[in-house]
């Protein structure tokens, strides 16, 4: 070996000790955090589904009425909503009996004068509801069902939503009752686009938001002026809003559960 060569391994520096620390924790840091990720990705599904169905569990138990097992639905082998029951119903149409609106006048806005409610109860042509906001698109809805036999209701519900029989028909003054199913988190959350529960994202619709009801290929557009939680034995939801022409949303909650009713108002405006 010539002095040269000699010189270049004898001049050559060890590691740092330092440095190479430095990296093995490094390297140990990023390995413990990929491992952290991949078991997170697993463990945090599981953990929101428990903790969903503990606050379903939670909100049955503290209601001051529960809904009788007898009540629940089930939906392609899976528990999906409680049926607020046909009693309820029948209790709401005696109500829309007493509050009948034939005769009564409401504001138009799109003539900008007073005209006559009209009750159509023959009218039998589907409709289609939007809420752009919260992601209700084109739902169908079927007009003046018998509501209080649970048969025929529960019928029309598995296509979308269903107009109150003895309410008038949107776009025809008064107040137009609009119901539908939700259902419960842990279904919803697999079953977002159902027909049967699309009124699960009602509980999402904010204040001034729109919505739009196709009739006979022309759009009614409304706007959301009130939305409110009432008891099962609220039927004032039926009330036409002073001279308003309006239309009411109505869905069980909390969603799925049906102790209580989720109610939206929405005004005409177009």
């Amino acid at each position: 070996m010539d002095t040269h060569d000699q010189w270049n391994i004898e001049n050559q520096k060890p590691p740092d000790a330092k440095m190479v620390k430095f990296t093995r924790y490094l390297i140990s840091l990023a390995l413990g955090f990929t491992g952290l990720i991949i078991l997170a990705s697993q463990l945090f599904p599981l953990s929101i589904s428990y903790v969903e169905g503990k606050w379903l569990e939670f909100k049955v138990n503290v209601l001051a009425a529960p809904v009788p097992d007898s009540y629940k639905t089930y939906v392609e082998g899976e528990f999906a909503y409680y049926d607020p029951g046909k009693s309820y119903f029948q209790n709401l149409a005696q109500k829309v009996g007493e509050l009948s609106q034939t005769g009564n006048q409401s504001f138009d806005p799109i003539s900008k004068k007073m005209k006559k409610i009209v009750v159509d109860k023959k009218y039998s042509k589907d409709l289609k509801l939007t809420i752009q906001d919260i992601g209700i698109k084109n739902v169908n809805v079927s007009a003046n069902v018998e509501s209080h036999n649970e048969k025929v209701y529960n019928l029309y519900l598995k296509s979308g939503l269903a107009h109150f029989k003895g309410t008038p028909i949107p776009g025809d003054g008064g107040n137009s009752f609009v119901y539908g199913h939700s259902a419960v988190p842990s279904f919803f959350q697999n079953h977002s686009n159902l027909a049967e529960t699309i009124f699960t994202r009602l509980e999402d619709v904010d204040i001034g938001k729109d919505v739009i009801v196709k009739r006979e290929g022309n759009e009614l557009k409304y706007v959301v002026r009130k939305k409110k939680i009432v008891e099962s034995t609220d039927f004032s939801i039926l009330q036409q809003q002073g001279d308003k022409e309006t239309l009411t949303l109505m869905t069980c909650w909390p969603v799925g559960i049906a102790s209580k009713r989720l109610i939206v108002v929405a005004e005409r405006y177009e």
